[in-house]
């Protein structure tokens, strides 16, 4: 069996320039000198945010301003990146789930009752950005709110055996108890997700309204949060202005953030390149190329964990014959996408996992491109001649309509018409939401290190991310018995392999690419990050001098 090429390598080929690049020239022009002088940044962005509220919007666009707007009880340990000096990195290695989580907007828990209780003692005089102090009763309601909606952290409920708004509890205004059907590792993990911020209950309740009793109105378009930065101001379609929440317990190094659209990344890179930006947000490959070449500046690289990948939605024939989704896994030129589309800026992906999560396996799906193979299996499914579908993405995904043309003319080989679709951001994420395309181009990743999440929150029949519609009741059985509380940290990344060849020989994806997660910047700004989500944490974020 022929050894897989790893995305590190990838990676390290493509950071060799900037890394060994020697720093030349002036530290910044124009604006970036005013930046330095007085603690401020601008951040060239793709789009602004069409939500702020965590539960119903889902999307690059929003990953930076939930986390940075909002904390959460816990988070995951950030750690120096050896390979980028400066930056920080998440300590997703860990031998288990405990390593890697530390206390935040709690200053600490006690686990009893056979690790199905869980009492969190609060942070006393963490004010919110409308100046109220954080209490148990902000949890409290934030949790009610989540079961009401039914929105994306529902399925964090589910996992950490959440079952009904009654199992948390207020005990007094700084402790919280959270009781758990059954034990599991998944509790404090999923707190430690982006998602899960805590609302100012104050605000959003006065807000509330008999047709809208979660004010999901009102917090679309307004801060509710406790985070290190609050919003000063949201210009849609143009900027968003962030500025420090002084009095947060874990204030950030710099003033003011700007984030500042431009759409396209060239436009972004010019930005930058000038000195109107000191950072640019997800350039194409051949920016990133340009980007190492200058001396001014810097590109990130860290590992992330997304991984860029087609579903192909059951509910639209004839992807609910596994021989078909079979025929187009094998149709798919891998190797001929990383080296045209990315351009160096990725790697081969490997099935369900992405190798951040635990119980990856470089060999877990059984896929290479095999045309001849793939036009086999379509005979098999009755479709000789091949057929017609359709994938969708994201307008705000610069390599959605790259990678489609590459599946579009390899799909053309084995008698398979593929059209394209570009939708604007929300749009496109209501549509994938409510499965109403046969096929889509998405960059999302499970962020989460746990093979029961990563597994779950898009395979698992009846989670809201099954974008799919793929069921199979083995997968589901198989999820369940190695997510058991009886198992180990160790037994259960084991057990969750053998659910993770059950996916793959399914195939209710195409998984094509994980493209690490980069950040071009200034030569002088330091301390970039990355945290699961895809978000950087701003707090972290100044300037070496």
């Amino acid at each position: 069996m022929p050894t897989p090429l790893s995305r590190r390598s990838f990676l390290n080929a493509a950071a060799a320039v900037t890394l060994a690049a020697p720093f030349a020239g002036s530290l910044i022009a124009g604006c970036g000198r005013s930046a330095q002088r007085s603690h401020q940044l601008v951040v060239a962005a793709a789009t602004t945010p069409p939500s702020l509220d965590w539960e119903l919007v889902f999307g690059k666009e929003v990953y930076d301003h939930v986390f940075n707007l909002n904390d959460r009880l816990t988070r995951w340990k950030q750690v120096p990146t050896p390979d980028e000096p400066g930056g920080f990195d998440l300590a997703w290695q860990a031998e288990n789930f405990e390593e890697i989580t530390e206390p935040r907007m709690a200053e600490g828990w006690e686990v009893t009752n056979g690790g199905r209780t869980y009492t969190f003692s609060l942070r006393r005089g963490w004010p919110s950005h409308a100046g109220n102090e954080f209490t148990a009763a902000d949890v409290k309601w934030t949790f009610d709110r989540s079961f009401a909606l039914h929105g994306i952290t529902s399925f964090y409920n589910e996992l950490a055996k959440i079952e009904r708004p009654e199992d948390v509890k207020v005990l007094d205004r700084y402790t919280v108890r959270i009781e758990l059907g059954e034990p599991g590792p998944d509790l404090l993990l999923t707190m430690s997700e982006f998602w899960r911020a805590i609302v100012d209950s104050k605000p959003a309740k006065s807000h509330a309204t008999a047709a809208d009793p979660w004010a999901k109105s009102w917090i679309k378009s307004h801060d509710v949060g406790f985070g290190p930065y609050k919003l000063a101001d949201l210009s849609p379609g143009r900027h968003v202005v962030w500025e420090a929440h002084k009095e947060h317990p874990f204030p950030p190094v710099l003033d003011q953030i700007t984030f500042r659209q431009a759409p396209e990344s060239s436009g972004r890179l010019a930005m930058l390149m000038s000195g109107d930006a000191q950072v640019a947000q997800y350039l194409l490959p051949g920016d990133m190329q340009r980007v190492q070449k200058s001396d001014e500046l810097r590109l990130w690289n860290f590992q992330g964990y997304v991984i860029h990948s087609c579903p192909m939605n059951t509910k639209y024939p004839p992807f609910d014959d596994v021989r078909v989704r079979r025929a187009l896994s094998y149709a798919t030129p891998y190797q001929r996408i990383i080296e045209t589309v990315y351009q160096g800026f990725a790697g081969p992906a490997h099935g369900p996992l992405s190798d951040h999560a635990a119980g990856f396996d470089p060999y877990q799906s059984p896929f290479t491109y095999d045309p001849d193979r793939a036009r086999e299996l379509l005979r098999e499914a009755g479709h000789p001649n091949g057929f017609r579908t359709k994938m969708a993405y994201s307008s705000a995904e610069p390599l959605g309509e790259a990678v489609g043309a590459q599946l579009r003319s390899a799909f053309s080989d084995v008698g398979v018409t593929l059209d394209l679709e570009a939708l604007p951001a929300s749009t496109y994420t209501d549509a994938l939401f409510n499965g109403e395309r046969p096929m889509f181009f998405q960059s999302f990743g499970a962020d989460s290190p746990d093979p029961a999440y990563a597994l779950g929150v898009f395979y698992q029949s009846n989670s809201s991310n099954n974008w799919s519609g793929y069921k199979n009741t083995g997968t589901d059985a198989c999820l369940a018995d190695a997510g058991q509380p009886r198992l180990t940290w160790g037994q259960r990344v084991e057990e969750h392999k053998r659910c993770a060849e059950i996916v793959a020989n399914d195939a209710p994806w195409l998984w094509m690419a994980q493209p690490g997660f980069q950040m071009s910047t200034r030569r002088d700004v330091t301390g970039i990050n990355w945290y699961a989500g895809e978000a950087v944490d701003w707090s972290r974020v100044g300037y070496t001098s």
